[in-house]
């Protein structure tokens, strides 16, 4: 629970600061220098561009949470308590492929 808080609350100091960024970035366009690059609109911010960063950060926020030690360790365990499970994928591949073939 304490994670999709921190989750949402980045998310939403993340849509406040484009907001801002917005509102404070429109206007005529002739206050802008380089509005012709922009279409004559009066932004002169890349919307993507904001949109990307915002996610790369809340991407990297919850690398920084995880245990990178103890991963290996978790995917071995998960590897061996699913190994039936697997084994029945494979032969029910197998099947398949006789079916498909024969």
């Amino acid at each position: 629970m304490r994670s999709a808080l921190g989750f949402f609350s980045v998310l939403a100091a993340g849509l406040l600061i484009a907001a801002l960024i917005a509102v404070i970035g429109s206007g005529p366009a002739s206050q802008f220098p380089n509005a012709a690059l922009h279409g004559g609109r009066g932004t002169s911010f890349d919307v993507p561009s904001l949109l990307f960063g915002l996610v790369l950060g809340i991407g990297l926020s919850f690398a920084g949470r995880l245990s990178w030690a103890e991963l290996p360790r978790r995917f071995v365990h998960w590897v061996l308590s699913n190994e039936r499970n697997f084994y029945r994928a494979g032969m029910a591949a197998v099947m398949v492929v006789i079916l498909v073939f024969y």
